[in-house]
């Protein structure tokens, strides 16, 4: 077989497989469901936590950063606000990799069992941490409208361009998608990947524009780097829709949208050619 017929077997292939994953969809949901019913089975408040956490994350924030520690940089001010918009957002980008990386492992019978879908493992992680992140909007939301009447001190802009957020849970997702089925196929073979993953994590959170933004550093070598974190476009466009209240400029969607989508090419084949290897591995 030539090499440009193996090619069109392996499209054929990857094709099928992402219709296999779409096929599987009503699995996902029951999965998903099952996931944040778990995370809260046997607690007093129940799915009010998701509302509960975040709220009492706020409040902190405001007690430090508006009363102890002032911020200095009118650019972020009211800085726990947006501390706020960037960390709800990272809260579901580790949580959600970390789920994905370790969930063959955790669901090693699962995969023992014949035409059992492995790909929907890492997807239920990300998805199920999508969902705790979507309960806490409403937190994030009603501190928008307070940051607009001035509840924080310097007012903040509230607009149309919240809709961004629309495009910006597609392109995170899709994004977390594919890490999760590559780290999810490399910690099978590589079980140290899991206890490595909160380290590399840690690092990319000071290397993420969450606390800062790039345009207030010093432009030097190190600016440079943080840029080409592959992040930093898409917490740019949470900090622009909103906090900042401005529609993103071009470049950033542009950016964002093709790092999303080839993380996802990428783990989605890593993933598909590893899968054989995963009921004998786990």
């Amino acid at each position: 077989m030539g090499r440009q017929a193996r090619r069109r077997v392996s499209s054929a292939v990857g094709m099928e497989r992402l219709r296999d994953l779409w096929r599987h969809r009503a699995l996902v949901g029951v999965l998903v469901t099952r996931e944040v019913k778990a995370r809260y089975r046997g607690s007093v408040l129940g799915f009010f936590w998701s509302l509960l956490n975040p709220l009492l994350m706020l409040a902190v924030y405001t007690l430090v950063f508006q009363l102890l520690l002032p911020n200095r940089s009118p650019s972020t001010s009211p800085y726990a606000l947006f501390l706020f918009c960037g960390l709800l957002p990272w809260n579901w980008l580790s949580s959600a990799i970390t789920d994905a990386a370790s969930s063959l492992l955790t669901h090693g019978a699962l995969l023992r069992k014949i035409l059992f879908p492995a790909e929907v493992l890492p997807a239920v992680a990300v998805l199920a941490q999508g969902v705790h992140f979507l309960l806490a909007l409403p937190v994030l939301l009603a501190a928008l409208v307070a940051g607009a009447l001035g509840a924080f001190g310097a007012k903040v802009p509230l607009g149309w361009p919240l809709l961004q957020v629309i495009p910006l849970l597609v392109l995170q997702g899709l994004l977390l998608l594919g890490i999760g089925l590559f780290l999810a196929a490399l910690t099978v073979h590589f079980r140290d990947v899991k206890d490595l993953l909160q380290t590399v994590l840690s690092v990319l959170f000071f290397a993420t524009p969450i606390l800062y933004t790039l345009n207030d550093l010093p432009k030097t070598k190190l600016t440079r780097l943080l840029a080409l974190n592959p992040f930093a476009p898409l917490f740019a466009g949470w900090h622009d829709a909103l906090f900042y209240g401005r529609v993103s400029p071009p470049q950033t969607w542009a950016t964002a949208a093709a790092i999303s989508v080839a993380a996802f090419a990428v783990g989605f084949v890593f993933f598909d050619r590893l899968r054989d290897s995963f009921p004998e591995a786990v």
